[in-house]
């Protein structure tokens, strides 16, 4: 038999495997040249051992050892694919240490759920790209940080280490409050932005790539689109530099900062975030966001923006065209000229033969508006196309909420009831007092100016000239509602405590998280057509199932056992394109 270690004609390889019940074994092996297939084979396998997949400790064979009798009594560990002699000491220094290290750990954690996150972050790119930006170590860290504030329902940062315990997350360590706040402290606006331009440079290549595919087939994709909005996050810290009392929707005692968001229609992935003083309306952001998407490199060039009625305005619209950029905005009825156009197409607005039965509205295309570009000195004129619409049921829906209000106050008015002071403030133009009686009545006039336009509205584009398409589009900007809502409700970050130097990167872990959750339900959206629906339609009910699967570790071994895969989970998987058939993960 030969001698592994002491043959210097014949070069010795190892390699490891994994038997079913997840016992690794070492073994050796040498090749030799077939001159007849012209290939190396496999000459000659001996079975060195089974390894301990914690410490690294090899027990070698009986045969093993009688054909290398250098080894015998010594400690053998298996690293960087050789065998390495370790002394007492050594080898029970790094037994200690994996001792302490495991202490930490459960044997049985829950599996499904983020190592479903772990891997379409990993799938996408996110993690890849996480490393290129912060490092191999904190990008890591980072996500791990998001999959935990995803799945654990917005836990405190300092309960990571207690959750980590009872979850997989592939390499992980307990953290300590103080490592959190360090990691998340190297979190600025400007490795942000870097980040985010690698998303956004692999969401145009995606989109460049299937429409090179479509137009092999003669079909014609629709433009990358990306929704824009924003929200406000309140905080009670006082060390945030955009901290600003603002116009809040909730807790206006407190300051707030706003986060807009920038995301991919056809992915979910968030592609910009920025975060800005809170005291500073939609409006006026948007010029300032447009502004820092180029300043970063960001190509918009082929990208359809979509905003809602918030960034509406004739400056913005003008901003969008100066800067050659492709748009579909909601359109305020605020603007008087809107009304009027409205006002003289409100016939072909209530007349079935422009009305889109599928969708249940009227819509109208008005005379194509001519606007003037006047970007690098020249004027050059553009076609701007206003779509209106009427949906006659939110009208009605609107009128009914509207006259219930006011008939509700109209009735505490004439039984001497008092009225919330706010509420008077908003509704007090519909009432007049009559000055003999005191009897409380509507101003017939205010009532019906104000149903006038119920369930009427706009859109302007300089893109899609077919109204109900553009309405498609712009209803799927609910990817963007959902998202905030989610955002805001689910990670429960609309009130935030941290101060100035790890908000931003906090934040960001808000951002991850919402990231991977977008993604994955824009997938299970996918997947409708094909009669794939999510448990009761929902995501949070897919979360709970996903996390119902667990793994076991073995005591002693860094491998955890996968249980049997329920039916519905395999499915879960399928359905959010992530790959199973491992029986065996390592940690």
């Amino acid at each position: 038999m030969d001698y592994i270690m002491t043959s210097e004609a014949i070069k010795w390889n190892f390699s490891s495997y994994t038997d079913k019940n997840g016992r690794t074994y070492i073994i050796s092996y040498y090749n030799r040249w077939d001159p007849v297939k012209k290939q190396s084979r496999v000459a000659k396998r001996i079975h060195v051992g089974r390894l301990n997949a914690d410490t690294g400790e090899v027990s070698l064979s009986k045969s093993f050892l009688e054909a290398n009798p250098d080894y015998v009594g010594e400690h053998v560990f298996y690293e960087s694919n050789a065998l390495v002699i370790r002394t007492e000491e050594d080898a029970e220094a790094i037994k200690q240490e994996v001792q302490d290290d495991l202490s930490w750990r459960c044997d049985c954690v829950s599996f499904g759920l983020t190592y479903a996150c772990w891997e379409v972050a990993k799938q996408s790119g996110i993690l890849f790209n996480l490393k290129s930006v912060f490092g191999e170590e904190d990008g890591a860290e980072l996500l791990r940080l998001a999959v935990y504030q995803l799945c654990s329902h917005s836990m405190a940062m300092q309960n990571y280490e207690d959750w980590l315990s009872m979850n997989y997350l592939p390499k992980a360590e307990p953290l300590s409050s103080q490592k959190i706040s360090t990691i998340l402290a190297k979190v600025n606006q400007e490795n942000i932005d870097q980040y985010f331009k690698l998303r956004h440079d692999r969401v145009v290549k995606d989109h460049i790539k299937k429409e090179e595919e479509a137009k092999k087939l003669n079909m014609t994709l629709p433009p990358m689109m990306m929704a824009i909005d924003s929200t406000s996050i309140s905080t009670w810290s006082e060390s945030i530099d955009n901290a600003a009392f603002g116009h809040a929707k909730q807790d206006n005692f407190l300051k707030q900062v706003n986060l807009t968001f920038c995301i991919d229609y056809f992915t979910g992935d968030l592609c910009y975030a920025y975060e800005s003083e809170g005291s500073v309306n939609d409006m006026s952001l948007f010029a300032d966001i447009l502004l820092r998407m180029q300043n970063v490199g960001l190509d918009l060039s082929k990208t359809l923006l979509t905003t809602d009625r918030g960034y509406a305005s004739i400056l913005n619209i003008q901003k969008l065209i100066n800067c050659h950029l492709l748009f579909l905005t909601g359109i305020s009825l605020k603007e008087d000229s809107v009304k009027a156009t409205i006002d003289r197409y409100k016939p072909s607005l209530n007349n079935p033969m422009f009305m889109n039965g599928k969708l249940g509205i009227y819509a109208r295309t008005a005379d194509t508006e001519k606007w003037t570009s006047t970007s690098d000195g020249v004027n050059d004129e553009k076609k701007v196309f206003l779509h209106l619409y009427h949906d006659a049921a939110l009208g009605e829906r609107q009128t009914i909420a509207l006259m219930r209000d006011l008939q509700d106050i109209l009735d505490k008015k004439k039984s001497n009831t008092t009225v919330d002071k706010n509420v008077w403030k908003k509704y007090s133009g519909f009432f007049v007092q009559n000055t003999k009686t005191h009897e409380w009545s509507l101003n017939s006039t205010k009532v019906q100016n104000a149903c006038r336009y119920h369930g009427y509205f706009a859109i302007r584009t300089n893109t899609i000239e077919d109204p109900f398409q553009s309405l498609v589009i712009y209803r799927e900007r609910n990817i963007v509602e959902s998202a905030f809502r989610q955002f805001k409700v689910l990670n429960e970050s609309d009130r935030m405590y941290d101060t100035g130097t790890s908000y931003k990167g906090k934040l960001f872990i808000y951002m991850l998280a919402q990231t991977i959750r977008m993604m994955m339900c824009v997938c299970a959206s996918n997947h409708k057509p094909d009669g794939k629906v999510l448990p009761g339609d929902s995501f949070d009910k897919a979360m709970l199932q996903m996390q119902k699967l667990q793994a076991t570790r073995p005591a002693g071994r860094g491998i955890y056992i996968v249980k049997e895969i329920p039916k519905k989970t395999r499915e879960l998987f399928e359905t959010f394109k992530i790959p199973f058939s491992k029986k065996q993960i390592k940690d």
